[in-house]
């Protein structure tokens, strides 16, 4: 069921707006490809259109929806052929970002690091649906770690078109606990400084991203 009314009495509109949108894409209440009408979306939020008009661009910035000129705007939709080259050039930039921020940790990033996961385990025992939180994000960290700017610049828009079934793929219970058991696996190499474990554990861990997300999006013989 769609979120109803909001709270006028926190932040703005729009950003109320944003995030009751965001989340209702992200549990696939509003599914790839479905329009989104303004009027609607104003209506059953009980607010004016200006601040839906604002919601929606922000989510198009994060690459969550598509507006197109005398269209409006939409939930994106990515074919398989796209996700599946988006998935191969992240895998090559985060599996060098891990090797590389390795290499370069210190004790203040690893203990970082830990307290992330920490808070990452917390998050999924708590939600109701043990859903993967995606307000942590252990991957931005790391490429931080690295500290090569354009690595991290490409990384940043590569997940930004990623956003979308990021999200979704995190929001399966079980996968959200094996999230858990292959990030725990990266941070231990992360924090021993190991850069040949690192790299392969990032890769392990995305490629087993990819496959569930294939599973999830494109069921059938197709998505092994």
């Amino acid at each position: 069921m769609l979120d109803s009314r909001i709270d006028r009495s926190k932040v703005t509109l729009a950003h109320q707006v944003e995030e009751k949108l965001r989340r209702q894409i992200v549990r696939g209440d509003r599914p790839s490809g479905s329009r989104l009408n303004e009027a609607e979306i104003a209506a059953s939020l009980d607010v004016s259109r200006g601040p839906v008009r604002e919601a929606l661009q922000r989510l198009a910035r994060d690459g969550l929806v598509v507006i197109e000129p005398h269209r409006g705007a939409s939930v994106r939709s990515l074919n398989r052929d796209e996700l599946v080259e988006l998935f191969a050039v992240r895998i090559a930039l985060e599996s060098e970002a891990a090797g590389i921020a390795a290499m370069r940790m210190c004790d203040e990033d690893a203990e970082a690091l830990s307290q992330m996961q920490n808070q990452t385990v917390t998050a999924v025992a708590i939600e109701d649906d043990g859903a993967f939180p995606d307000v942590i994000d252990l991957h931005e960290f790391i490429a931080k770690v690295a500290a090569n700017t354009r690595l991290a610049a490409a990384v940043q828009q590569v997940n930004q078109e990623l956003r979308l079934v990021r999200s979704r793929s995190g929001a399966s219970a079980q996968r959200a606990e094996e999230a858990l058991i292959e990030h725990q696996a990266l941070v231990d190499a992360l924090r021993i400084r190991d850069e040949a474990a690192s790299r392969l554990c990032m890769r392990k861990h995305l490629e087993a991203s990819l496959a569930n997300t294939l599973e999830m999006m494109f069921p059938g013989p197709s998505s092994a």
